[in-house]
């Protein structure tokens, strides 16, 4: 093989590999949701539901702001909530559109979700948790598989819909101190 075909050859071979990058990198970034802002900490100790959720597979709570300044933590597996008079700085801290979920999956990884459901697109209309796994929308009959990404797991087959996704989800982190969510 002469000089100028190994030339063609490797700059074949690098532009390919930066298209594919390129390629992976824009599929990197539908993971995570830009759609509403969302910045928040809370010490796993100070919030029983937190501590649950965090250090058990298949465990998921809603996080919402209710009247009075108010922050409800609702786990999926009783359906019992606590509420907290966020600190001064929570106050300020945004919950997406209509609050989070949070949990460990079956797989050991902590996601966290947008409480309002996709399709409606609304911060009222928000998915409800069951102990399986799964939210549901009383509204369009949408299921999400909270264990799986937030994918859709089934629909009313009576309905009509236009395009639907999965839940929009959100960065977390967890330092064992610590749970943050954000975007």
């Amino acid at each position: 093989m002469g000089k100028g075909r190994m030339t063609v050859l490797s700059l074949s071979v690098t532009l390919l590999v930066s298209l594919l990058t390129l390629c992976s990198c824009e599929e990197m970034t539908k993971v995570y949701s830009n759609r509403e802002y969302v910045r928040c900490n809370f010490l796993v100790a100070s919030y029983t539901e937190l501590f649950g959720v965090v250090g058990n597979f298949g465990q998921f709570a809603a996080i919402q702001k209710v009247g009075m300044g108010k922050l409800r933590m609702t786990m999926a597996a009783t359906g019992k909530y606590t509420e907290y008079n966020p600190d001064k700085i929570q106050q300020y801290f945004s919950y997406g559109l209509g609050g989070l979920i949070v949990g460990t999956n079956y797989n050991g990884e902590m996601l966290c979700y947008d409480l309002a459901c996709p399709y409606c697109n609304v911060n009222y209309v928000r998915l409800k948790l069951s102990d399986n796994g799964f939210a549901s929308c009383e509204k369009c009959g949408v299921t999400y598989d909270l264990n799986n990404y937030g994918v859709i797991h089934s629909k009313d087959a009576t309905k009509e819909y236009g395009t639907l996704r999965g839940l929009y989800r959100y960065r977390i982190v967890c330092d064992g101190m610590t749970v943050s969510m954000f975007n």
